[in-house]
């Protein structure tokens, strides 16, 4: 997520919501400039435009990659590579596209996977809106809860690319642990199409 939203001060997310979300894996990420009067008084306003998940394309991950993160499943495009991280917010997988999001950038669209997430406490749809987030409560089989924030907005990396920024918390009903996804995928058609089918590969 960009950098420049909302800090969350004593709500549920201090430890978790802005960890990590910034240039590589194991940065920490700084709080906006209005981020504490925001907080601290009405509802923030809106960053970027909100993206729904929708549904999946049937056979669209079939040659997708399967892989695993402290035994969460889930599948990855087929040309995307990963390594493993220790960031801010824990220990995970970083899966990055072959190209990069621009010419002139260094920089690759990527899928950040973290579990367990070092704040064990699911967010709440509500209070994430109050500050100015698209939040919701979405479907995923096997667990418990799961809160998607999807937005498409600048590349915190250069603000004259479009990208669809989104987070996902996870509650394993088998174990309990929380996992967070979030990560920075193509603007439009194709970044959707990506968050549509990569959601519903997971096995929490």
């Amino acid at each position: 997520m960009r950098n420049t939203q909302a800090k969350i001060g004593s709500m549920v997310l201090l430890a978790g919501l802005l960890v990590g979300l910034t240039a590589g894996t194991a940065t920490t990420a700084t709080a906006g400039t209005t981020s504490v009067s925001c907080s601290a008084a009405a509802d923030c306003p809106k960053v970027g435009t909100e993206v729904k998940l929708g549904a999946p394309t049937p056979g669209a991950t079939d040659n997708w990659q399967k892989t695993k993160t402290n035994g969460v499943h889930y599948k990855v495009p087929a040309k995307w590579t990963g390594e493993k991280i220790v960031g801010d917010g824990g220990k995970g997988h970083e899966w990055t596209s072959p190209k990069t999001i621009s010419e002139e950038s260094d920089q690759h669209w990527r899928i950040l996977v973290q579990s367990p997430f070092v704040d064990q406490t699911m967010p709440k749809p509500k209070e994430l809106n109050k500050l100015g987030y698209y939040a919701s409560y979405v479907e995923v089989e096997g667990a418990t809860k799961a809160v998607l924030v999807a937005a498409q907005t600048e590349h915190w990396a250069d603000s004259s690319v479009k990208t669809i920024d989104f987070q996902l918390w996870v509650k394993s009903e088998r174990t309990g642990v929380v996992t967070r996804f979030m990560g920075e995928l193509p603007p439009g058609k194709k970044g959707k199409f990506l968050l549509n089918n990569f959601v519903p590969t997971i096995q929490p």
